[in-house]
């Protein structure tokens, strides 16, 4: 491998490949989460960003989680918007189905981390 020069090209295109793949994944996933979020029930400014991450990641499904993030308002580093697509994934998740654990919560009083407030 450290002897082949192409390697690291070969490797990059990898890496892209994968990454588009998980992208568009990601995408559907976060389009089920969407239409379960979207319940005009669910108040809360966390979900409004749960929504805004899921509709970048819908609409840009071949983006980077750095370019997503830059595209948050305001803008947030990749790890801070994987982070935020994992919550809104699960909470979409778990309202989408009522047989889950936490199925019919009230996510008013839980902050944007997920954690309940006090």
């Amino acid at each position: 491998m450290a002897n082949n020069p192409h390697w690291a090209e070969v490797s990059a295109a990898a890496n892209r490949a994968r990454t588009n793949q998980a992208g568009r994944r990601q995408a559907v996933l976060a389009q089920r989460a969407l239409t379960a979020l979207t319940d005009p029930i669910l108040p809360g400014p966390h979900v409004v960003r749960w929504i805004q991450a899921l509709q970048l990641r819908i609409n840009h499904p071949d983006w980077t989680l750095a370019q997503l993030g830059q595209s948050m308002t305001p803008p947030i580093t990749k790890h801070a918007y994987a982070a935020l697509l994992r919550r809104a994934l699960r909470a979409g998740e778990i309202t989408a189905d009522p047989s889950a654990e936490h199925a019919g919560r009230d996510w008013s009083n839980f902050d944007e981390s997920g954690r309940t407030e006090t």
